[in-house]
């Protein structure tokens, strides 16, 4: 018997979550900490946020903002592009570090 394949959409967010990991991983320690105040910002300026701030919530604000930064696709963009099957398929890592942005 053969182990079920993953979904599409878990499969986008596994690929999401490793860009932008990679993405991190090429910041400097300030450069990350001003992405996080960036995101507190956000929360608080949110009118349905949370009003307690824990940790969870301030990485999932930072990854949205990289997300954004990084201008990866949506899950049907990403779908798409995937489902050809072709050259243009976005790969597992990035091929070259992303700048930081000013």
């Amino acid at each position: 018997m053969t182990a079920p394949r993953a979904a599409p959409r878990h499969l986008y967010l596994d690929w999401v979550e490793t860009q932008i990991e990679d993405y991190k991983a090429t910041l400097t320690r300030d450069e990350l900490l001003d992405i996080a105040e960036e995101a507190v910002a956000r929360i608080r300026n949110d009118p349905d946020g949370q009003l307690a701030l824990t940790e969870l919530l301030l990485c999932d604000a930072v990854d949205g903002i990289l997300f954004e930064r990084m201008g990866l696709p949506d899950f049907r963009t990403w779908r798409r592009t995937c489902q050809k099957d072709t050259e243009s398929r976005p790969t597992q890592r990035t091929d070259s570090p992303f700048r930081a942005a000013s």
